[in-house]
């Protein structure tokens, strides 16, 4: 482990300028591209309100998923089971039936726990359902990105969404269940280290009829005691007592020591597949991600400018090219002591080297004939009356690997949120 833990700290940092490149390129998958959800209907609420009644659910007993549902009157309310143990996952046959239905695996691999299902009641026409489930996360990920993932992973197409905050995500789509086309209002929300969804599916062909009764009904879900706690706990690094970031605890912090508070440099790296680094061997740890933070005092030789020199001359050394910017529209939150704030995008090409071109995120000597075909390079550019703060993110694309992007870049947006001077012209 002492082996490893040296070649890590000498690993290659990615670093790159934030000028000279204006080429751009289209994100993958925007959610903004896709048209605003309607939420037109054509009966009033006051009429509605005399169709619906409303349930409230404590799937489990647990508080954490106390809801609110709003639905149809006679509707029906189908018994949901406990968590099976493992002996009784492996038998034979044991998804058949409800428990089928009470943990869903989607095309991704990942298992979802059915909290709460209702139905209309027995009919000629193809049933309409109502469903809550969810699934648990061990990383940081906004829920645009979750719900952008399993649209990659699902196959579908929304006609219509709306993100109404960063806890509530609101969305029409057509899947099919038992062969059959549902039109299915969502709405996904969180609560501590679950994502929620919960889904209305009507028929194709009875849309018309109960269209307004999805929309309105959904409007109405709501969370009663959501845990806010995030996912991951998260640590803090202060630079002494110059300043001080946040990062998850799953992530390895390294320092290379402190010389001088005029200028001082952090990362923190994330492992892949690795919640606990504790058994960890140089042959098994894959890094997935990193972000650097350096943080200077401003003196008459130190510029932005400078710095970015700096920057750029490490990736030159490295090999590594820039290509194209990446079109961004997000406005990123920094803390309230920051003067001045800029973040910028970029594809990373990989050296002309065949040696170097092999996967820079493993240090396996099993992995040096992978080829990574896409890298970013995310770099914030901070200021305060006293220090300029450089904040830079190496990730695998986003279009190599969504997930994984989607993970990286969320801790980028927390680090970068939460950095702040505490004695800032301390020198």
């Amino acid at each position: 482990m002492a082996i490893y833990r040296q070649k890590l700290l000498f690993l290659l940092v990615f670093l790159s300028c934030a000028s000279g490149f204006s080429g751009i390129s289209k994100a993958y998958l925007r959610l903004d591209s896709i048209p605003e959800l309607s939420y037109e209907i054509t009966k009033s609420p006051e009429e509605l309100d005399k169709l619906l009644e409303i349930h409230t659910e404590k799937p489990f007993g647990d508080e954490s998923l106390a809801m609110e549902i709003t639905l149809p009157i006679g509707w029906h309310r189908y018994e949901t089971e406990t968590v099976l143990d493992e002996k009784e996952s492996s038998k034979e046959n044991s998804f058949n039936g409800l428990t089928k239905r009470a943990y869903q695996i989607d095309k991704g691999g990942d298992i979802f726990r059915m909290l709460v299902r209702y139905s209309t009641p027995p009919r000629i026409q193809r049933r309409s359902e109502f469903r809550v489930r969810s699934i648990e996360i061990n990383s940081l990920i906004s829920l645009e990105n979750w719900f952008t993932e399993l649209i990659l992973q699902m196959g579908f197409s929304p006609e219509g969404i709306k993100i109404v905050n960063r806890d509530r995500l609101e969305a029409q789509y057509t899947i099919f269940e038992y062969g059959e086309p549902m039109v299915t209002r969502a709405v996904v929300t969180r609560s501590g280290d679950k994502i929620i969804i919960a889904e209305f599916m009507v028929h194709q062909e009875n849309i018309a009829k109960e269209g307004d009764l999805q929309v309105y009904s959904m409007q109405k879900f709501k969370m009663l005691s959501p845990e806010i706690d995030l996912p991951i706990a998260l640590n803090v690094y202060p630079f002494v007592d110059i300043a001080k970031f946040n990062y998850p605890q799953n992530w390895i912090l390294y320092t290379p020591g402190i010389t001088t508070i005029d200028r001082m440099d952090a990362s923190i790296i994330n492992l892949r597949g690795m919640s606990d680094t504790s058994n960890a061997t140089y042959d098994t740890m894959q890094m997935n991600g990193r972000v650097d933070v350096t943080v200077v005092y401003k003196s008459p030789d130190v510029t932005v400018a400078s710095e970015m020199g700096i920057i750029g001359q490490s990736l030159k050394d490295n090999g590594l090219v820039l290509s194209e910017k990446i079109e961004n529209s997000e406005k990123f939150k920094v803390n309230k002591n920051i003067s001045k704030s800029a973040v910028t995008i970029y594809h990373i090409i990989p050296p002309a080297s065949e040696q170097l071109k092999t996967n820079k995120f493993s240090y396996s000597s099993r992995e040096k004939s992978k080829k990574l075909a896409d890298y970013e390079y995310w770099i914030g550019t901070l200021e305060t009356s006293g220090r300029y703060y450089f904040v830079r993110l190496l990730t695998i694309g986003r279009d190599e690997d969504f997930r994984a992007w989607a993970e990286n870049t969320e801790v980028f947006k927390v680090l970068l949120e939460s950095i702040a001077p505490v004695n800032d012209d301390i020198h």
